[in-house]
């Protein structure tokens, strides 16, 4: 189901933090996925799911572009954002 508030940059980590594993002070906003924090492929389509669970769809394509923390979180605001102006 579509959450209805933005979440906040903490809880937005926390919620990365759980997904992955790894602890929130790893997931600044300038961490890399892949090379800062080691995540694959797999666990890259996790993420894309759960954004999605939020009321957020990404595109493959657009999915690669999406690098760091900060590319994710701010992707979600801006996409929560224009559904709430819906």
């Amino acid at each position: 189901m579509p959450q209805s508030e933005i979440l906040s940059f903490e809880a937005f980590q926390a919620m990365l933090a759980e997904l992955l594993k790894v602890d929130m002070a790893r997931l600044r906003p300038e961490a890399y996925f892949i090379t800062d924090l080691g995540v694959d492929s797999l666990r890259l389509v996790e993420i894309l799911l759960r954004l999605e669970e939020l009321g957020v769809e990404i595109s493959p394509d657009l999915a690669w572009e999406i690098q760091t923390v900060g590319d994710a979180y701010e992707y979600y605001r801006a996409q929560m954002e224009i559904r709430d102006q819906r």
